[in-house]
């Protein structure tokens, strides 16, 4: 089974509901998913202030609690963080394309949606290879959103964490609604930006009039 990472929004004092079991409906609060990283625009709603660490029982009576630490904010204010990181983003990964139109998609989502809070369950991802050093590059990340550094250094740390294929200008944001004929660098770079639906459309891959 794939490794995945969901966008949730919802009434969550905590980090992972899905960990919880028993919060009804969870699975119609995910606004998207994506497999093996955690797309760079989700990423941009958050600053390390937004990360939480919690310790969570052990699935399995002979192993030892588990810690994990993901990203929780309230929704206007990830939404804010997500057109001030612009700026940033767009020195970063300068030559590659404006991100503006692919944000005001994910901004629609997530507005769209009930629910006081946006967070990422994205611990599938932390423990693929080494989960301290991914929640390094997560932190650093986050927080070259703001005052970005060594640009090198920025753009390959969010690279990584979006698992984005370099070479290439960044996808159009209508690239899926508008059926574009495109490389499979560019749909993958897509989904790696916004990632993908999970139960309900999303405004990057199903236009307003087009039923789900």
């Amino acid at each position: 089974m794939a490794n995945r990472s969901f966008l949730l929004v919802g009434d969550y004092d905590g980090i992972n509901p899905g960990w919880r079991g028993d919060i009804p409906g969870l699975e119609h609060q995910v606004l998207a998913e994506d497999v093996y990283c955690v797309p760079l625009l989700w990423l941009a709603m958050f600053r390390p202030a937004d990360l939480v660490t919690e310790t969570f029982p052990p699935e399995d009576e002979e192993d030892g609690p588990i810690e994990a630490t993901a990203p929780l904010a309230p929704k206007e204010r990830a939404l804010a963080q997500l057109d001030a990181a612009l700026p940033a983003l767009n020195r970063i990964f300068d030559g590659a394309g404006r991100l503006d139109d692919h944000a005001a998609l994910l901004r629609e989502g997530v507005a769209s949606m009930p629910g006081r809070s946006v967070t990422i369950e994205l611990y599938e991802i932390a423990v693929l290879i080494d989960d301290e050093q991914f929640y390094q590059n997560l932190r650093a990340g986050l927080g070259s959103l703001d005052q970005p550094g060594d640009l090198a250094a920025d753009r390959s740390r969010l690279t990584d964490l979006a698992q984005l294929r370099e070479g290439r200008p960044f996808p159009p944001a209508r690239l899926v609604l508008d059926g574009l004929d495109a490389p499979d660098d560019d749909d993958w770079n897509h989904t790696r930006l916004l990632g993908t639906c999970f139960l309900r459309p999303v405004p990057w891959e199903t236009a307003v009039d087009t039923p789900a």
